[in-house]
């Protein structure tokens, strides 16, 4: 009875101390170039990341923008419309969505529908680097 008792409780310590292990992962996306296609490039250096979430009312636009490095979007809620003036192109992004953008180049996102739109943003440049630059009127 002694053995089974030590037995129960060693197995239930090591239940009680073993991290818990990921049961699934699945695979959203695989991208290879920005939403306007461009290649994806790692970044040479030391580099800072931020993340950010951004909310764009329901039926605005923001600033004509480009950004000089890499940035992720994830659209949380809202549909998107992300219009590049540099090649003239447009497409439009919802809910699970992710966005390459692109960089070096002009655009501008439009929240459509009655809904705003929210973005979990991950931004990755150099160490106090800025990553938009807006258009000057």
């Amino acid at each position: 009875m002694r053995m089974t008792l030590f037995a129960a409780g060693t197995a239930l310590a090591f239940v009680l101390l073993t991290p818990a292990v990921a049961q699934e992962s699945t695979v959203l996306g695989r991208f290879e170039a920005t939403n306007s296609g461009q290649a994806i490039l790692l970044p040479q250096g030391p580099a800072a990341v931020t993340v950010s979430r951004v909310v764009i009312a329901a039926g605005s636009s923001l600033p004509v923008h480009k950004h000089p490095h890499a940035r992720y979007a994830y659209v949380e809620s809202g549909q998107l419309r992300v219009s590049n003036l540099d090649t003239g192109g447009s497409k439009e992004f919802g809910p699970g969505d992710t966005i390459i953008e692109a960089r070096g180049q002009w655009h501008t996102g439009t929240a459509l529908g009655a809904a705003p739109v929210v973005l979990l943003v991950i931004d990755q440049a150099p160490p106090g680097e800025i990553n938009t630059i807006r258009r000057e009127p």
